[in-house]
């Protein structure tokens, strides 16, 4: 069900007016039920193997009397990221036996397999899911959690298909506070509907078409086109996923809920260090506290330190996809750090604008260079635009005017975000506004829907 859809705004129209018309504990209730519905609606089957994970791993900490050891934690973890490596890494697996050990049989053998379809969500549920765990086992989650709180917790759709990640600090106090319907939260959600209905059905849906071509077929075209494409990429994915975390943000703020903010304009950092700190924020934290710092941090010296940047982003590059080029983006953001941190003084002392501008340009451009690989299907790919680089051979793509308009939009709703915070909207005929807001979102959906693609990070 896509939140720029026609089924998606019945859906929550009706839950909506259903919701404010009940007290807490039946509001619970709704949106355990809406969010079934939600997720049930793209696959009942699969909703029956969400719901099996959630109610196993909630068994195994009632089970366990809210305490773990270093084995049950041990156990669990293996559990949920089995199924995760199962259903996202079967073939990927398979594909590096057969590249590393010219194992050819091995696709023979696991074509008489039934296909393995990949469960919507499943990256972000598990990481949700392990976060919970670890917290748990950390004694951060001291007091006890019922089955239908840990569930909503899980599956709150809203934010359920791509994020932001939610930890328990960021959901369960709201989950047993009282709602009561103000205006301004309901202005604020509203708001960041539009704005993500704008950045997605307006720019990102509107880029995709025209890039396109060129990601399909890179040999033949030329540098221009190159160039405006993997900046168009840059947009389109910013637009996309932003976007989608805006509505997500807009959606929960409607039913009294404030969920974590997942972007911050990221193309204006001056390090790779703080476009990290921009981009997919709470990844970026689940990362840093259950992964790297896991992993020993910065606390064991130079080396060690390195070794656990690289390999927390290559994992990372690994949980958008099951794909060679998703390692390398990873290994290349992993590298990018390194360098950085190998670069980078513990006090700068040359604060001048220009000097700003500057590396804020360099880290764009190699953000922009990473998205490369997290774009093209394959590394060969790669080999075929750099061979189209040095030979300057090709045709310009279609609609490059168009392109321009597009990507100076998208930089101008993220020129917006980075000053959003500094900026005092004041509704001042609040009621005339959002009608006028529902409406012109109602026809952004309408009449643009039939262009309109699946969230880039559905896939992952």
């Amino acid at each position: 069900m896509l939140f720029n859809s026609f089924v998606f705004v019945v859906f929550f129209v009706s839950l909506y007016t259903i919701y404010w018309q009940l007290n807490s504990r039946f509001q619970k209730l709704t949106i355990l039920i809406g969010s079934l519905i939600f997720y049930g609606y793209w696959d009942l089957l699969f909703l029956c193997h969400f719901l099996l994970i959630v109610l196993l791993n909630y068994a195994f900490y009632k089970i366990t009397n809210y305490k773990f050891n270093k084995i049950q934690i041990t156990g669990i973890l293996v559990f949920n990221l089995l199924n995760l490596i199962f259903f996202k890494y079967f073939y990927f697996l398979v594909n590096i036996i057969k590249d590393l050990f010219g194992y050819q049989q091995i696709t023979e053998v696991t074509s008489f397999l039934p296909n393995i379809v990949l469960p919507l969500a499943i990256s972000f549920y598990t990481f949700q899911i392990l976060a919970f765990q670890i917290d748990v086992y950390r004694g951060k989650i001291q007091s006890s959690v019922s089955a239908i709180d840990f569930t909503i917790f899980i599956m709150f759709f809203p934010q359920l298909i791509a994020g932001p990640i939610m930890r328990h600090t960021d959901f369960f106090k709201q989950l047993h506070s009282k709602k009561r319907f103000l205006e301004l939260p309901f202005n604020a959600g509203g708001y960041l509907i539009l704005l993500g209905v704008l950045k997605k059905v307006i720019v990102a849906d509107n880029i995709s078409p025209l890039i396109e071509p060129f990601f399909s077929h890179p040999e033949n075209f030329n540098f221009l086109s190159a160039l405006l494409s993997v900046y168009g990429f840059a947009i389109q994915i910013y637009c996309d996923f932003s976007g989608y975390c805006d509505i997500a943000r807009g959606l929960a703020l409607l039913l009294g809920y404030d969920i974590p903010v997942n972007f911050n304009a990221p193309y204006f950092s001056t390090s790779l260090k703080e476009f990290w700190q921009r981009w997919h924020i709470t990844l970026s934290q689940w990362l840093r506290d259950y992964l790297y710092i896991s992993l020993g941090g910065n606390r064991f010296g130079n080396i060690r330190t390195y070794f656990n940047l690289v390999v927390t982003m290559v994992l990372g590059g690994l949980w958008h996809g099951a794909n060679y080029t998703f390692l390398v983006w990873g290994a290349l953001h992993g590298m990018y750090l390194i360098v950085e941190r190998v670069l980078t003084t513990k006090k700068e002392s040359n604060t001048f604008h220009f000097v700003k501008l500057a590396k804020g340009i360099i880290v764009f451009h190699l953000v922009c260079f990473a998205w490369l690989f997290f774009r093209i299907e394959s590394i060969q790919d790669f080999q075929t635009i750099y061979h189209n680089l040095i030979q300057q051979s090709g045709i310009d793509i279609a609609e490059i005017p168009k392109l321009y308009r597009l990507i100076a939009i998208g930089f101008l709703l993220h020129t917006y975000e980075y000053f959003q915070r500094n900026v005092a909207i004041q509704f001042k005929y609040r009621k005339m506004f959002l009608p006028s807001l529902a409406i012109i979102c109602g026809i952004l959906v309408l009449t643009l829907t039939s262009n309109s693609s699946q969230f880039i990070y559905f896939q992952f």
